[in-house]
This record gives C-alpha cells, structure tokens and sequence, in this order.
C-alpha cells in the first residue's frame, strides 16, 4: 500500500489533537495531578511499573522511550513517597528491579476510579451505539499502535 503524505499528516494532526484532549479534557489529567500531588508523567511510569512489573530499569527506560538516566529521578521520587520499591536482580546484582508497593497499587486504584468517573460523566453526552462504537475504535487503535511501535505483550489485556 502506498501511503501519501496527506494521509499521514492528517493521521499526525489528528493524533497531535485528540490525545490531549482525551486526557486533558475527558479525564482530567491535570486536575487529579494538582489535587493528589503526583505530575502526570510520574502517574505514567507508576501505571507502567504496575502494568509490566516487576521490571528492570532498562527494560522500563526502553518502554518509556527515555534514557535510563532521565528515568532514574522519576522513580526516586516514587521510592520517596513510598508508591515503589527498587529491588536487586538475585541473578544479577548490578541490576536494578522496580515493582509497585501496596501504597502505590492503592494510588492507581484512586487513580482509576478518578478515570472511570470523568469518562462516565463524558460518555454520559453518548448514545449506547457511540459508546459501543468508541469501545471497539479505542480497542482497535490501541491494537494497531502496539502493533506499530512493535510492543505487543503484557499483562494490562487488550
């Protein structure tokens, strides 16, 4: 298939405008942040230790896409409020492992209900078909984006 440039400048623009209001707007990223204390970045990486966990430094700087450098001050401060814990890997200890505390499964348990409670709320202006219809596309758009940045287990389902 041969792609133009118009499809994928209108896939980037659309990109570049929904996902910041879907998490600006419909959840309310930035709310939740202000009221709990935690920037959205830190709430990001503490989803991502949960989500594939207990996982290596390495392991999660690459599904982050960040430097392992530029990690390592966002998890100390997880490990300062107590949301995770770093642990040495038995095979290898000059391996880092980071896993999510009881306090921090506990965040992303208030976190969650925090989401749920803005999106219902939001889906709430939907008919039952739209609301059937947006399931299916955001499942199929996080299928495809997996599939395209060719990250496709874990343990969060589809």
């Amino acid at each position: 298939m041969n792609i133009s440039k118009e499809m994928i400048s209108q896939i980037a623009e659309n990109m570049l405008s929904l996902f910041p209001l879907i998490t600006n707007k419909i959840l309310k990223k930035d709310v939740f942040s202000e009221r709990y204390g935690l920037l959205p970045r830190f709430i990001h990486v503490l989803h991502i230790i949960d989500v594939f966990g207990p996982i290596n430094m390495s392991e999660l700087a690459k599904r982050l896409n960040i430097s392992a450098p530029n990690l390592t001050p966002i998890v100390d401060k997880l490990i300062s409020e107590g949301y995770v814990e770093r642990l040495k890997d038995d095979a290898d200890r000059r391996v880092s492992i980071v896993q999510t505390t009881e306090k921090g499964k506990e965040f992303l348990n208030v976190h969650a209900q925090w989401v749920n409670q803005n999106l219902e709320i939001n889906l709430s202006r939907l008919s039952e078909d739209e609301i059937e219809e947006l399931w299916y596309l955001l499942k199929r758009l996080k299928k495809l984006v997996l599939k395209m940045i060719g990250c496709c287990e874990h343990k969060g389902g589809q």
